[in-house]
């Protein structure tokens, strides 16, 4: 509805948990750094609980991401306390099993998956996710099946997320057993103000839009609403881009924000603090001065005649829509003066960088290539697959100037990465295996980059 008026690529506060979103704030950090120190660790149990929408399940995706190239991770979601058994969800999340098995048959494949993984040096990782749902029952099965870890290798481990209940669980007197066998927990906290206006910014950047969308009191006013709980704010500033875009709005205020969440909290379902005076706030005019500390190029390009120049100065977004289009029609020397002009905005760093890249291969300056994908890598922001596309360009084109070492070291990155992703294994083995010949001449050229815009990488310390 509003992404184009905005320019945005995508929705920025979609609900549905998406890793790539996921912003690296204080509590999210050390959440994570928890999670990868317990998979360094070889702790049996790991625990992370948090309220409803504090960003667990985006989390254990990002894991999972990260890590499923090491390890066998499977993952159970829907697991109740009602089901007689857990075992046959865990096969079910590992792909061992698509029929209803006995219980000792169930045990058996599970027990030879665990051997047969081990002696590949691999562990198994099971992540349970809404684990407070499970009961005291299912977890005693967990424990049970966490005791085949025989021997000096472990061959499992456990990550248990859920609500705060599932705290409560835990430390119940019946529960000593197993609260005895977790090494790391960790619970999620609302985010500060300060993290709110950075994870509204964000998303916007990630979504391939301008961070400063928002003003910092329309932020200020969303943090107040939400306490901070990510999924209130995806909410709230969702349905306030609607509202701005109805009204025509360059700039989210907070008296957007109030209208909209005024609106919102009609039906007394969206669970918003702090609302007493959304109603002065709503109809208050606008203050000029909250408006021009945001975005003044947005507030003039409103009241100016020729608003698609004004558009094209300050939306790099426009700008590289258009290069693209020059590159399709192989204006390849238009394009990267475009492309050149549109990196200078830190949100389009790495893709435009990579179309750079992509114009000179096909002009057949491998050199100029090179550069581009190198200078494109620098961007510490980008997403797992934005670096892969780049990481696997960059390999192809060393390839075709023969520099097979360094290609072979970059396919293998990627493989290791991602197992599937084209085929950088195969390219990997053979290059690994024989000598090639060097390539000369242009590299393909109608090779693209899948975009999915920036993210926030998380930096674990304990990498």
């Amino acid at each position: 509805m509003y992404e184009s008026f905005y320019s945005l690529k995508t929705k920025p506060f979609a609900l549905l948990p998406d890793s790539d979103f996921l912003y690296a704030g204080s509590t999210h950090r050390a959440a994570y750094s928890l999670l990868e120190y317990g998979l360094l660790s070889q702790a049996p149990f790991v625990v992370l609980t948090g309220d409803p929408g504090m960003g667990k399940t985006s989390l254990l995706q990002k894991l999972m991401s990260e890590h499923r190239g090491k390890f066998s991770i499977g993952l159970v979601t829907n697991a109740r306390y009602d089901v007689e058994h857990l075992l046959p969800w865990i096969l079910l999340s590992l792909g061992l099993a698509k029929k209803r098995l006995d219980p000792v048959e169930a045990y058996h494949i599970f027990s030879e998956f665990l051997s047969q993984e081990s002696r590949q040096h691999r562990r198994v990782i099971l992540i349970i996710d809404e684990a407070q749902s499970l009961g005291a029952e299912l977890l005693e099965e967990l424990r049970l099946l966490s005791n085949m870890n025989d021997g000096k290798q472990l061959k499992l481990q456990i990550i248990l997320s859920g609500q705060p209940d599932l705290q409560l669980l835990l430390k119940r007197i019946d529960m000593s057993q197993f609260a005895q066998r977790i090494v790391a927990d960790y619970h999620l906290e609302p985010l500060t103000d300060v993290d709110t206006a950075n994870v509204i910014s964000h998303r916007l950047q990630v979504a391939g839009g301008q961070t400063g969308l928002f003003t910092k009191r329309a932020c200020a006013l969303v943090h107040r609403l939400t306490r901070g709980n990510p999924r209130l704010i995806n909410q709230v500033c969702d349905i306030a881009l609607t509202y701005g875009f109805a009204e025509q709005k360059r700039v989210i205020t907070s008296k957007i924000v109030a209208q909209a969440a005024l609106d919102r909290g009609r039906g007394g379902i969206l669970p918003l603090a702090g609302k007493e005076d959304l109603v002065t706030l709503a109809n208050a005019p606008e203050d000029a001065a909250e408006i021009e500390t945001a975005l003044p190029a947005a507030q003039a390009a409103v009241s100016n005649a020729d608003t698609s120049i004004m558009r094209r100065e300050r939306l790099p977004g426009i700008d590289y829509d258009e290069a693209l289009e020059l590159k399709k029609t192989g204006r390849l020397d238009e394009a990267v003066e475009i492309f050149e002009r549109v990196a200078k905005n830190p949100a389009y760093w790495l893709r435009a960088y990579a179309q750079i890249g992509l114009c000179h291969r096909a002009m057949g300056n491998t050199d100029g290539a090179l550069h581009a994908f190198r200078t494109a890598l620098n961007d510490q922001s980008a997403s797992g697959k934005e670096v892969l596309d780049v990481q696997y360009f960059l390999a192809r084109t060393l390839e075709a100037t023969g520099q097979q070492e360094e290609a072979m070291l970059l396919y293998r990155r990627v493989a290791q990465a991602n197992s599937h992703y084209r085929d950088a294994a195969f390219r990997a083995r053979d290059l690994g295996g024989r000598p090639r010949l060097k390539k000369q001449g242009k590299a393909s050229a109608d090779e693209d980059v899948s975009w999915i815009g920036n993210l926030q990488r998380l930096i674990s310390s304990h990498k």
